[in-house]
């Protein structure tokens, strides 16, 4: 099975539904119909290619992701004022959706693929790449009569000749082209670096116009395939916009010019439909890939250029020439549907062809400086060349022009609006994430986003002079998100699970990432009922496959309903009686052959239909009987499992950050989320235990960090000379590592109260994935039964700590998850002098007196978690009060090494 990714760069929904219903996009139409067809949210608070490309690909807002903008403000090595594109290979902080599958791809054109070393991930089967490389961009120059000359194509020297009837161009190829005869492709060296050229007569003129120059880079296994690729027409990112704005070809029909400019850009833009479409019919051609995402630009070329004339709602609205202009834009993104065509006529019954974009496009008339409007308040300083100077600035608009507006002091962000709303322009502010500024001054922030009106886009360029609002060229923008839906981004897909006809309604463009991951490891996790439960060797004797796991549980919860004389089928009457139908699951202690005579019966309903809210369980009391339901829709647990499969597969310190922010963000919540997994139907079927390896992994992470931390306390009391409290550190310690090594060998319960009883059937069952484990599992049982006797009075001066220390790294190491773990502290606030010898730590909504405090110790750097012996006892105890009382946090970080060849 293979999923195909196809990109249509800024495909406003609002342009693809009213293209599509009016019979121009066939392609789009078999998804809508087979398939679904929605709006998407676009990234915020910017919503330019980069960070939209990396929310689309991560499935994580710019906040996680990290790039803000076509280039990210402040990363770069000169300062506040510097950015680097968005597009390098630091960027996305969180990895894209086929990292994190670690399946077989392909890839056409897709960013942070390669390294900045352009090497790919074994992962790769093929894949190339070339916006990373532009030599050149466009140009012109004029044919004149005359013997031969040279012209240079960036560093490419070619020859140009004009002949009787156009002009002849001789590079590594040599070609004739005649005015208005078209684009042709032309190799300039051979090492498969290329343009397209093209002649045309511009009243007595002719001009010879070349696309810019690409060197694209490949990567893979599939050698096959590159070749293919490396034999496909030469590249063309883009047409040729700015000439065309600039009427290098003649007046534009928005000045009373003819259409014959439009058409010669339009020729253009089909260089690079023609380019794409070679490439991607390389890879349809024959591939073993899992995964294939293929980028297409042209829909956003054509956008900015000319959709702003066809927006009613823009003042760049033409009505004059508004049907001659869709009509263009109509072709552009019929040449998109036409290789989305391709796609679908390659695609096998069980395979799932998405259509993504990264955002959608407004009209927008006006360009409006913002940076002037702050040089002539005082607040913005320019240079000697009379460029914006950050350094010398109190408060400017970011020159990565992300939106972003930085003021340098204290206080001063409130009279920086106040400027700005002098200018002539509907503005609002928001906070970094995106979210409206409550009031104009609220907090004493230092960047915040300026969101002009959607016909207003800005400027970190200067005029110079005034006006500084003034009319916008361009006129088709997506800088800020407004919020408008014509910045609604297009999602579709047909496939496997998805139903046809399906509308969701407006979604976010995270979602396009789990539907991938869900899609490409559907296959999988059916192989995976083939295989040894839990990823076990074949020779463990007692491994249980998902069948027989099933069988099992189904026979607790039969033997469990029995013994209360409660029939499975009444029950579900009952159930659909008082809450309504839906899928419904007996959870908790009966399916894990735990439950008591008195135990309640807790069910979870999953139904279609969007619940909005908190849920609160309902109560039934039933003949004697206490029985339990909270109710979730399909669509909120489809997206919890896809959240868990993608933390599995995170390394393990963003697993648990993920995992422990869970039910600030998620309904079902993590507790739930479990039993839902875990849950059995009243026919005894186990519908989502394919997710309990992914479950598994996700909670022995968890459980590991937190017996970490335990055995880290355990080593700072004892350090600190308490008797009492490192026991019941060690305790903790014990605890958590049972549950950690429970959730490695599948047993998931998130109920605390069963963790030694269900550690110590698995240690009678003896069932242990390999001898490392078990060795470990032996020590930590040697420990569970000896660890009260370090109460007695005679143990108070012996050594304790350090046995639990070591247990916790072995059991690291045993599980494969970190062959080192390193601690250092991060306060949570300022630590202030307070009386002698004495200093206050303030923060995160706690405070506590540190006796003798210069410093909180471990804030330089980490240390090695068995050093935390070393500290002396006067920093281990102030350590310890600062971490009891909340002001400050212990941080654990992961090492991972390979062992040696």
């Amino acid at each position: 099975m293979t999923v195909y990714w196809v990109i249509w760069d800024a495909a406003a929904h609002w342009v693809v539904d009213r293209l599509e219903r009016q019979g121009a996009l066939p392609a789009v139409s078999r998804l809508r119909t087979h398939g679904m067809l929605a709006p998407a949210r676009p990234a915020h608070p910017n919503c330019q290619t980069p960070p939209s490309l990396a929310t689309l690909f991560t499935g994580t807002w710019p906040a996680e992701h990290g790039v803000t903008g076509y280039t990210v403000p402040g990363a770069g090595p000169r300062g506040l004022g510097s950015h680097i594109s968005g597009f390098g290979p630091q960027f996305p902080a969180v990895p894209p959706v086929w990292e994190t599958l670690g399946v077989r791809g392909a890839f056409v054109h897709v960013p942070w693929v390669f390294d900045g070393d352009d090497a790919v991930g074994s992962y790769v089967d093929a894949a190339v790449e070339a916006y990373s490389r532009r030599t050149v961009r466009h140009a012109v120059t004029e044919v004149t009569p005359g013997p031969a000359r040279e012209w240079l194509i960036g560093p490419h020297p070619v020859t140009v000749e004009a002949t009787a009837d156009g002009v002849r161009v001789s590079a590594h190829d040599e070609v004739t082209l005649t005015p208005d005869g078209g684009w042709q492709p032309v190799w300039l060296t051979g090492e498969r670096v290329g343009t397209w050229l093209a002649c045309v007569r511009i009243g007595e003129r002719r001009l010879l116009v070349h696309t810019g120059v690409w060197r694209p880079r490949y990567g893979g296994a599939d050698q096959a395939l590159l070749d293919r690729m490396r034999d496909c027409l030469p590249f063309a990112g883009e047409g040729v916009g700015p000439l065309y704005r600039a009427e290098t070809f003649g007046t534009r029909l928005a000045e009373g010019g003819d259409g014959s400019a439009e058409e010669f850009f339009l020729s253009s833009v089909e260089c690079t439909m023609r380019s794409f479409r070679t490439v991607t019919d390389a890879v349809l051609a024959g591939h073993d890939a899992d995964l294939v995402v293929i980028y297409l630009p042209m829909t956003d070329d054509v956008g900015h250029e000319m959709l702003g004339f066809c927006d009613e709602r823009s003042a760049a609205y033409r009505p004059d020439i508004a049907d001659a202009i869709w009509s263009l834009i109509g072709r552009c993104y019929r040449w998109s549907d036409e290789i989305l065509g391709r796609v679908l006529d390659a695609a096998r019954p069980d395979d799932t062809v998405v259509l993504g974009a990264d955002h959608g496009m407004v009209g927008s008339a006006h360009l409006v400086h913002l940076n002037d409007q702050l040089v002539a308040a005082g607040l913005a300083a320019v240079d000697a060349g009379g460029e914006l100077d950050p350094d010398r600035s109190r408060a400017f608009y970011h020159p990565a022009n992300n939106g972003a507006l930085y003021v340098t002091e204290d206080g001063l962000m409130p009279r920086v609006k106040a400027v700005l709303r002098e200018l002539p322009v509907p503005m609002r502010f928001l906070e970094p994430d995106g979210r409206p500024l409550d009031g104009d001054d609220t907090g004493d922030p230092r960047v915040t986003f300026v969101a002009l009106h959607d016909d207003y886009q800005p400027t970190a360029g200067l005029a110079g002079a005034p006006p500084y609002v003034r009319p916008l060229r361009k006129v088709g923008a997506h800088v800020v998100w407004t919020g408008s839906d014509r910045l609604h981004a297009v999602h579709a897909a047909v496939g496997p699970g998805i139903a046809a006809g399906s509308a969701p309604g407006v979604i976010d463009n995270t979602a396009p990432a789990r539907l991938v991951c869900r899609q490409v490891t559907a296959q999988s996790r059916t192989d995976r009922r083939k295989m040894s439960f839990m990823g076990n060797p074949p020779d463990f004797p007692h491994a249980l496959s998902p069948e027989e796991l099933t069988a099992r549980r189904a026979e607790h919860v039969r033997a469990f309903l029995a013994g209360r004389d409660l029939d499975p089928h009444w029950l579900s009457g009952l159930m659909r009686e008082r809450v309504g139908p839906g899928l419904l699951l007996l959870t908790s202690s009966p399916v894990h052959g735990l439950a008591n005579p008195t135990s309640d019966l807790d069910f979870i309903r999953i139904q279609q239909a969007a619940i909005d809210g908190p849920r609160i369980s309902t109560k039934i009391f039933q003949d004697g009987h206490h029985l339990e339901v909270v109710s979730f829709s399909e669509a909120e647990l489809t997206s919890n499992l896809d959240e868990l499969e993608r933390l599995a597969a995170l390394p393990p310190g963003e697993t648990v950050a993920g995992i422990r922010g869970w039910d600030r963000k998620r309904e079902p919540r993590r507790k739930q989320t479990e039993r839902i997994v875990n849950g059995v139907t009243m026919d005894g079927d186990a519908p989502y235990l394919d997710w309990l390896p992914a479950l598994a992994t996700v909670w022995s992470r968890q459980s590991l960090h937190n017996a970490l931390e335990q055995a880290a306390y355990a080593a700072l009391a004892e350090t600190a000379g308490e008797t009492r409290g490192r026991v019941g550190y060690a305790y903790n310690t014990l605890v958590h590592l049972m549950d950690a090594l429970l959730s490695y060998h599948g047993d998931v319960y998130t109920t605390r109260k069963w963790y030694v009883l269900r550690w110590t059937r698995l240690v009678a069952d003896g069932c242990w994935r390999n001898d490392r484990v078990q060795a470990v599992a032996t020590t930590l049982e040697s420990l569970r039964k000896s660890v009260a006797a370090a109460l007695e009075p005679s143990a108070a001066g012996r050594p304790l700590a350090g046995e639990y220390v070591s247990l916790a790294l072995d059991v690291a190491s045993a599980t494969g998850t970190a062959t080192g773990v390193k601690v250092h502290a991060e306060a949570g606030g300022n630590l202030m002098p307070f009386l002698p010898d004495a200093s206050l730590l303030i923060g995160n909504g706690a405070g506590v007196v540190l006796p003798g405090a210069a410093s909180l110790p471990l804030t330089d750097g980490p240390v090695g978690l068995a050093d935390l012996a070393r500290l002396d006892t006067r920093a281990a105890g102030t350590l310890l009060r600062a971490l009891r009382a909340g002001a400050a946090r212990l941080s654990i970080t992961y090492r991972h090494e390979e062992p040696a060849a």
